[in-house]
């Protein structure tokens, strides 16, 4: 009976918390900014050549600005991932390429279509060989 009471309280302390875990995460996410926005995207090809580019936007997320600006085509993110950008493909079987963004200095955690955007931000996209540290 002592070992069965043991699991119980384990289980409800372990959902309580992942409850508090995920109203932290919720609660202190970032918020899209409605309105007009600028922000600066500089892409850093395989070759270490840099362009930047400056948007002016109301979009909320970055991904689908980049696919309306075309720097990233229509149809080439999936799950937030994408092989493809201002023209140049990373092919991971080739050379470990893959693009990397960054948010200021920061590497960003989340996906493209989940990144928001707000005025006076500045995000990087680089092409990456192999993993980054």
């Amino acid at each position: 009976m002592n070992k069965k009471i043991w699991i119980v309280l384990s289980a409800v302390a372990l959902v309580l918390v992942v409850a508090v875990m995920a109203g932290i995460f919720f609660f202190n996410r970032p918020q899209p900014q409605e309105g007009a926005k600028t922000i600066t995207i500089t892409v850093v090809h395989k070759d270490d050549s840099k362009k930047e580019f400056t948007y002016q936007t109301d979009e909320t997320y970055l991904g689908p600005l980049l696919v309306a600006k075309g720097l990233i085509p229509e149809g080439n993110i999936v799950n937030g991932m994408f092989d493809t950008v201002d023209g140049e493909t990373a092919v991971w079987a080739e050379d470990e390429g893959w693009w990397g963004i960054y948010k200021g200095d920061e590497m960003t955690t989340v996906g493209i279509n989940e990144q928001v955007i707000a005025d006076g931000d500045s995000f990087t996209l680089e092409y990456i060989n192999g993993f980054a540290s």
